[in-house]
C-alpha cells in the first residue's frame, strides 16, 4: 500500500520544526527530553520510509506475479480448448469434472457441456464396462498415475472406440481432500485397426484366408506346449488337391485359385473353431486337431474328402468342374511331440494316399 507523498512531506516539516526548536533557548529544562523525542521521531520516520520502499517493491513483484499467472492461465486455457488431444479433469471416484472440446468431440458430443450433461445422466458412461472405470481410477488411487493405458470407450451414439490414457493425480498424495485426476486422452481406433490389418496380413494367406505357413507352425508349437503340460490326444491332417497342375494348365490359374478357395471354405465348414488350418504352400493344406484321437480324426478326414468330392465349380462354358483331394493323417496321445514329427508323419500318410489312387484318406496309427 502506497503512503501519499504529502503525508511524508508534512512529517518531514514537523521533524525540521522540532530540530529548529532545539536550536533556540525557549525549551529551558525540557530541552533534553524534547531532543530525545525528536531523535526517536527521526528514527521512526526513517523506518517508515524504508517500509514504504519495501512495500512498493513487494507490490510491484506481486503485480508481476499476477500478470504471469494470468498469462499462464490464458495459455493453459488456450491449450485446453484448442489442442487435438482430449484433456480431462476428474475426481478419484470416477466423476468427470471438466473436459476440453477435443475430448467431447471424440466421444460424439457437440461441446464439453453436452459431455458433462450426458455423464451426469449416466455416471458409468463413456466406459464400456463399469469394471473398466473402477479399474482405471483404482489404479490411479493406488499408484498416482497411469501411462499409455489402452481401453475401449463408447461414443454417445453407442459406437465403441479405442483410446489411450495418460493421467496423474494432483497433488500426488491421493489422500489429499482436493486430489484430482488430470489426464490426456487420445483416440487410437484407427491405429488399432491398422495394426490389426498388419497382423492379419502377416499371419494370413492372401488367397485362401487361412493361416499362412509361418503362423500355422507358431500356433502348432503353442498347442503342443499345452499338450506337453496336459497330455491329451492330438491329430494332424495333410490335404493335397489332386491333379492340380492339370487344372491350372487346362482352365487357367484363376480357376485354380477358385478351386483352392472352395477347398479352404469347405475345410473351415467341416472342422471346429479350436482346430487350426493353414496353407503350407501351393495346393497343400494342413489341419491341426487338438483333443482328437485316431477314430475321430479319421472320421473328420473322410467327411472332408466326401464334401470336396461332391462339390463342383461352374465354368464360363456351362460345364461343371469337379475336383478331389487326397488326405493323409496321424494321431498321437499321451506323449511329447514336435511339430516336425506330426507334419512328417501326416505327409508320409498323404504320400501313401496319392500312390493308392488319390481321392482317398490314409491314416497313420500309432503303435500301441
Amino acid at each position: 500500500m502506497n503512503v501519499p507523498a504529502n503525508l511524508l512531506e508534512s512529517e518531514e516539516h514537523a521533524l525540521a520544526s522540532a530540530k529548529a526548536a532545539l536550536q533556540g533557548e525557549a525549551l529551558g529544562s525540557g530541552a533534553a527530553a524534547f531532543a530525545e523525542l525528536t531523535q526517536q521521531y527521526a528514527r521512526l520516520l526513517r523506518h517508515t520510509r524504508h517500509l514504504i520502499r519495501v512495500s512498493d517493491r513487494m507490490q510491484e513483484e506481486l503485480n508481476r506475479i499476477n500478470d504471469r499467472l494470468q498469462e499462464s492461465e490464458e495459455k493453459y486455457r488456450s491449450l485446453f480448448e484448442n489442442v487435438h488431444e482430449g484433456i480431462f479433469i476428474a475426481r478419484l471416484d470416477g466423476q468427470f469434472l471438466d473436459v476440453n472440446p477435443a475430448m467431447a468431440q471424440v466421444l460424439g458430443c457437440a461441446s464439453p457441456e453436452d459431455f458433462l450433461h450426458a455423464h451426469q445422466a449416466d455416471p458409468a458412461w463413456p466406459f464400456v464396462e463399469g469394471d473398466d472405470q473402477e479399474s482405471l481410477f483404482n489404479t490411479l488411487a493406488m499408484h498416482g498415475r497411469v501411462s499409455h493405458l489402452q481401453m475401449r470407450m463408447l461414443r454417445q451414439d453407442g459406437q465403441p472406440i479405442w483410446v489411450e490414457i495418460n493421467a496423474q493425480v494432483r497433488p500426488p498424495d491421493t489422500r489429499h481432500p482436493d486430489a484430482k485426476v488430470e489426464g490426456v486422452f487420445s483416440d487410437i481406433t484407427e491405429r488399432k485397426r491398422m495394426l490389426e490389418e498388419l497382423r492379419h496380413l502377416a499371419t494370413t494367406d492372401s488367397l485362401t484366408g487361412l493361416c499362412n505357413r509361418r503362423h500355422f507352425l507358431e500356433l502348432c508349437e503353442r498347442e503342443l506346449r499345452r499338450v506337453s503340460r496336459y497330455p491329451t490326444a492330438i491329430a494332424m491332417l495333410m490335404l493335397d488337391a489332386d491333379h492340380f497342375k492339370n487344372i491350372n494348365d487346362t482352365y487357367g490359374h484363376d480357376i485354380g485359385d477358385q478351386v483352392l478357395r472352395i477347398i479352404s471354405r469347405l475345410c473351415r465348414a467341416q472342422v471346429r473353431e479350436v482346430d487350426v488350418i493353414g496353407r503350407m504352400g501351393g495346393e497343400e493344406l494342413a489341419i491341426l486337431l487338438p483333443n482328437t484321437d485316431f477314430p475321430v480324426a479319421q472320421d473328420i478326414a473322410e467327411r472332408l474328402r466326401t464334401a470336396i468330392a461332391q462339390t463342383s465349380l461352374p465354368l464360363a462354358d456351362g460345364q461343371m468342374l469337379r475336383f478331389t483331394v487326397s488326405i493323409g493323417g496321424c494321431a498321437f496321445s499321451g506323449r511329447k511331440l514336435a511339430v516336425d514329427e506330426l507334419l512328417k508323419t501326416a505327409d508320409q500318410a498323404l504320400y501313401v494316399a496319392k500312390n493308392n489312387g488319390r481321392n482317398r484318406v490314409e491314416m497313420h496309427q500309432e503303435a500301441p
